[in-house]
């Protein structure tokens, strides 16, 4: 239904896609000034996300879909040579640039990790409807471990610290969306039924994970922690808002002509703006917390209008 409106690329239709979430994102800033959303509950309801609600909402939509129909070797490889690639880019960008070694670790990992479940979820369900939604859950799967590992060896870069085998296997196997995409994967390919109770369960479970993680991420968003190396900053939003989803835009119209529907899911993901976890990850690692703050904040708020012309484009 919702794909049927869109079909035209009416702009306003368009905007009616995205400007909800942004709506809410706003919703949260503006909670967080009257001192209704504080501190402790983003703390806590990140954690109650990232451990629970997410990863019951990933498990529950990767176990429903039909792996075979939904996701193939071509997409997987473009997902991947398109990450990898912004990787590699990202390193020889800042070797022109002349960027430091805590900075540009930082710089790159901005640049190929996005909000995949904070922001490519919402935007994927809004465009694609349920079917959209579970075609990202499963892109999620594979996409997580890759760039969980990736971020590792970005920030080693600039690091003293050795990041030990532990830490690697925790980051991208066993941390609880790994987890729920594997057990996901696992009831999808066995084809295992689940009760209408527990569908029913985890269908009012999950419908709270995007609503709550979308007020979360708007009531941490502050104006001066957008600060820094202003060329880096235009990079990071060329690169992660534009350069990154036309690598695999340009890829699968080569390879297809005409993209399919996974197809444009995946350039929607692809075009989500820097992870959260990336600050979190810069101040544990050595990185520099300042580049990815900057980085979250204004590729968040520029995929407003990047999300909107992908949209146009897909359509």
């Amino acid at each position: 239904m919702i794909v049927e409106i869109i079909e035209g690329g009416n702009m306003l239709n368009l905007l009616n896609i995205v400007s909800p979430i942004f709506i809410v994102l706003g919703l949260g800033k503006f909670l967080s000034m009257f001192d209704l959303i504080r501190q402790d509950f983003i703390n806590s309801a990140n954690k109650l996300i990232f451990f629970v609600l997410l990863p019951a909402l990933l498990f529950y939509k990767i176990s429903q879909a039909h792996i075979y129909s939904s996701f193939n070797l071509k997409l997987f490889t473009v997902m991947c040579v398109s990450v990898v690639g912004i990787f590699f880019f990202s390193f020889l960008m800042g070797n022109i640039f002349n960027i430091s070694k805590s900075q540009v670790g930082t710089f790159a990992m901005n640049n190929f990790r996005a909000n995949y479940a904070y922001m490519g979820l919402p935007v994927s369900y809004y465009a694609f409807g349920d079917q959209g939604l579970m075609i990202a859950s499963l892109l999620m799967a594979f996409i997580v471990p890759l760039v969980n590992l990736l971020s590792i060896i970005s920030l080693s870069v600039g690091s003293s610290k050795t990041v030990s085998l532990w830490i690697f296997i925790k980051n991208t196997l066993f941390n609880p969306l790994a987890i729920a995409c594997i057990l996901g994967i696992i009831f999808s390919l066995l084809q295992i039924e689940l009760y209408n109770f527990v569908k029913e369960t985890l269908d009012l479970l999950t419908g709270v994970t995007l609503p709550l993680a979308l007020l979360c991420i708007g009531a941490t968003m502050k104006s001066e922690m957008v600060k820094g190396n202003k060329i880096l900053l235009a990079n990071t939003l060329l690169i992660k808002l534009i350069l990154m989803p036309l690598v695999a835009f340009v890829a699968l119209k080569l390879l297809d002509g005409k993209l399919s529907l996974p197809d444009k899911v995946l350039v929607i993901m692809l075009s989500s703006p820097a992870a959260t976890v990336n600050y979190v990850l810069a101040s544990a690692m050595e990185g520099d917390p300042d580049v990815a703050s900057s980085g979250i904040i204004l590729t968040t708020v520029f995929s407003l209008f990047t999300y909107i012309m992908w949209l146009w484009f897909l359509f």
